[in-house]
């Protein structure tokens, strides 16, 4: 039986590329962005991450915490573990977007932003995922999926860099943003999730209720990262 990460993967091959090959993220690798372009995907980008923010505490507060003394050898630990790890990457990220959009005179810009149709998808997303009528395991793949789409578009922009440009010659995608979600850093966080995923998909039987529930948020995942993109 393959993996549950490796099976969603292939499940939709054509709305995989789309979501993660848009042209938003080749005009980013090779100075093609607008400033309006730019401020309205960080402004968009911000507001996600901070519905990530209580995205994260709502899977917190519905997980077990075990009390056993072994139980950094739990999967319930192992996975609030993670979540926090997750919460302190996203306060880090959002003073990454502020402190960027500060030093390029934009900040004002995108805190005035309000959510597009497309970001209000993603928290819904969320909000769905981390409901307590699905299982805990649905709303860990939405988190994983996320995380391997943001990690596949921006490998994909750095794919299409320039990388002989001098430093002083690249813009802000470029420098900062780019860099940061094409690390190996952020795959090895990507990869951390998906395993853990796979230890709850190894229990599950394939085809079943459960499965099906994956299956589904990883379709929305897609439909709703496709659409996140701005149009160029």
């Amino acid at each position: 039986m393959p993996s549950l990460t490796s099976h969603l993967i292939g499940l939709e091959p054509l709305p995989l590329l789309e979501a993660t090959q848009h042209p938003f993220l080749a005009a980013a690798a090779t100075s093609q962005l607008s400033p309006a372009h730019l401020k309205t995907w960080l402004a968009q980008d911000r507001l996600y991450a901070m519905s990530y923010v209580n995205f994260m505490g709502t899977m917190l507060s519905r997980l077990p915490i075990p009390g056993t003394t072994q139980r950094d050898n739990t999967l319930e630990w192992r996975v609030a573990d993670l979540l926090i790890d997750a919460l302190v990457n996203i306060k880090r990220e959002l003073k990454l977007f502020e402190d960027t959009a500060a030093a390029e005179g934009w900040l004002d810009d995108i805190c005035d932003a309000i959510p597009t149709p497309q970001t209000r998808a993603y928290q819904d997303l969320f909000a769905g995922a981390a409901a307590p009528s699905r299982p805990l395991v649905v709303s860990l793949v939405a988190l994983w999926a996320t995380e391997e789409c943001y990690l596949r578009s921006w490998r994909h922009a750095w794919s299409k860099m320039d990388h002989a440009l001098a430093a002083k010659d690249k813009d802000v995608m470029q420098r900062v943003f780019i860099p940061n979600w094409s690390s190996s850093e952020f795959e090895a966080f990507v990869r951390r999730i998906g395993g853990l995923v796979n230890k709850f998909g190894a229990s599950m039987e394939e085809g079943g209720w459960e499965w099906g529930e994956c299956e589904e948020v990883w379709r929305q995942v897609l439909w709703a990262e496709k659409g996140f993109w701005p149009d160029v």
